[in-house]
């Protein structure tokens, strides 16, 4: 099994024990479908329960219902994880709501602007 996936507009790669995903490109409402099928059955392999999520090359196209909804389904789909999310400084907002879904569901999720310090706090 390899430890690293690729598919239009999302990369997975395990590295130092953290699950790195990037989402880029346009995304419009129901993107996140095919890279979470792919996620789910790559990760159960993966044995990690840290996510660096990077969107910061991700230009999102949605309503404000439509991010509700798919901070929801991300947020179960990452049920049981620990994600760091990686944001360029417009995406706050949105990330936020990420954030609230995920602590809405027990999990502990937060934003960074790097990857440095979202990796520091994933694995720390």
């Amino acid at each position: 099994m390899s430890s690293s996936y690729s598919m239009e507009g999302f990369d997975l790669q395990l590295s130092d024990g953290v699950i790195e995903l990037r989402a880029q490109g346009e995304r419009k409402a129901g993107s996140e479908r095919a890279p979470a099928s792919a996620f789910t059955i790559i990760a159960k392999q993966l044995r990690s329960r840290l996510v660096l999520y990077d969107i910061r090359d991700a230009d999102y196209d949605l309503t404000a219902m439509e991010w509700e909804e798919r901070t929801r389904f991300v947020a179960r789909l990452f049920k049981g994880y620990r994600v760091a999310y990686v944001i360029r400084s417009e995406q706050h907002a949105e990330a936020n709501l990420a954030c609230e879904a995920h602590a809405r569901n027990g999990d502990q999720a937060r934003a960074f602007t790097s990857k440095s310090p979202a990796r520091d706090w994933l694995t720390g």
